[in-house]
């Protein structure tokens, strides 16, 4: 009975995410410059979303870590869906056509174009 009590810790899920992440860095080494950005951007998902994926039981310890980077790349492109979304609706609107322009004397007897209300 005394070996069943005396086990090994189970590493809390934050240190799994840290040694995880450190083994990926070498990858990263062998990166280009904007690509290690980038990559470094990823491996912040696992460490960002890393509360919530511990409650995974996984046995596979990379599959919550891909589930935060996945989850965290989804996340940006619907914010991005919705810029597009705003900027394009911005685009359509119409723009002021020269009906809408009114020509009006100046004091010097000229002529302006002035946009009706």
């Amino acid at each position: 009975m005394g070996a069943l009590g005396s086990g090994r810790t189970i590493p809390s899920w934050r240190m799994v995410v840290e040694a995880e992440t450190a083994k990926l860095k070498k990858f990263q080494d062998f990166l280009r410059v904007e690509d290690k950005l980038v990559f470094h951007d990823l491996l912040g998902q696992c460490k960002l979303y890393a509360p919530y994926a511990s409650t995974m039981a996984s046995p596979v310890k990379e599959v919550p870590l891909l589930i935060s980077m996945l989850f965290g790349q989804h996340k940006k492109i619907i914010e991005l869906e919705k810029k597009v979304l705003t900027l394009e609706t911005i685009l359509k609107k119409p723009l002021p056509s020269s009906d809408s322009l009114d020509l009006q004397e100046t004091p010097s007897g000229t002529q302006t174009a002035a946009q009706l209300d």
